[in-house]
Parts: C-alpha cells; structure tokens; sequence
C-alpha cells in the first residue's frame, strides 16, 4: 500500500521502519512540506498535490504543549491536521484515514490537570470528527476513518509533561503495539468509526 504519514514526530518516525518491513511504500509529509497550522493562510492543499498516490493516510500532525490557549490547540491539533485529511480526501476520495489520539481523552474535563485541559480538548474535537467522518466518507466514498489513542509509548520530553501513577497494565505500550493496531486497521474492510486505544489501560483511570 502506499501510506502518506502526516507530522511524522516520534511514533510516526519509529512506525516508518515496521511499515516498509510490511512492504509498504511510505511518503512522509512534514510541517516543511504543508506548513504551519497557525498561519492565517493556511493551505495544506499544494502539499498534498504533490502526493503521487495514497492508500492511507495515518494523521499524525499536532503539537503537544502545557497551559497553551484553546484557540492554539484547536488549530494545532485539529483545525489543521483536519485540513490534511479532507485535502487528501479530495485528491483520493477512497484513501483510509487513521488519525492518532491520546489515550486520555476519555477522561471528564474536570479530572484533566489544567496544564493539559486545552490539548486534551483538541483531541476530543479531533475524536468527534473521526466518528463524523467514517459515516460521511462512508456513505459518500466508501472511505473508512478509523483513530488510535496511544499510551505512554515514550517517557514524556520532560519532567512537568509527567502525570502521577499511570497505566493499568504493567507492560507498557510500545511501538510494535501500535504497528499491529495500525495493521489492523489497514487490513480489515469491514471497520471504521473505531477508536482503537492502546493504552494498557490508562483511558481507564
């Protein structure tokens, strides 16, 4: 297949090599590539042209940042990724999407620290348009949207980005996890409006 990785970022990079070991051909589009979401004039759509072919589309593109305003979150991590989608979308209606998550976007507002309510709420309104999507597309193309909501995958770039306790499960999700979930996802027809969590637990707590 040929997958197109939107902001690649840490699980995006580490995910690349297990994808070509499966035999696909993967095309990286970086912030480079279609831009910054933040720019007033924002345009993925000349990014896009230049994809040659697309099978998939894994979302990866956002950013994660401490007691950063709604309006900035919103546009870093759904306005703009959402831009993405619907402009491979318009250049391959049947292409799958598989956008990625959190984990903890399951959780009330009230029980998400205040540092990380803003990007968590981004991610809920990303959440929302998967589901919105896969009935859309579903319909209209035959295209599935599917999401994965990671765990800790990685530890956190630093300290104050750390919550305490942590998954339910002790083996931690790894990328080898989100390999087989991102492969079930490519290879099964029949699913879409799915949110796959791969969390060891911790969208429970």
């Amino acid at each position: 297949m040929h997958l197109v990785l939107a902001g690649p970022g840490r699980i995006g990079a580490a995910l690349v090599p297990g994808l070509q070991a499966q035999g696909h051909t993967v095309t990286l589009l970086t912030r480079q590539d279609y831009g910054d979401f933040l720019a007033p004039a924002y345009d993925p759509g000349p990014a896009v042209a230049r994809v040659a072919a697309c099978d998939a589309l894994l979302l990866l593109a956002g950013r994660f940042e401490l007691n950063a305003p709604e309006e900035v979150m919103g546009q870093a991590n759904a306005t703009g990724p959402l831009r993405i989608a619907e402009a491979v979308h318009a250049r391959f209606p049947q292409a799958q999407i598989i956008a990625f998550l959190d984990s903890r976007i399951r959780r009330p507002r009230s029980s998400v620290p205040p540092a990380v309510r803003a990007y968590l709420a981004s991610k809920q309104r990303l959440a929302r348009w998967v589901l919105a999507a896969a009935r859309t597309w579903g319909q209209t193309t035959g295209a599935r949207v599917n999401a994965i909501a990671p765990g800790p995958v990685f530890p956190p770039p630093e300290k104050a980005h750390s919550e305490p306790g942590g998954p339910c499960l002790t083996p931690r999700p790894t990328v080898a996890d989100l390999l087989s979930g991102v492969t079930f996802l490519l290879s099964t027809p029949s699913v879409t409006g799915q949110i796959l969590y791969i969390a060891a637990g911790q969208q429970l707590l």
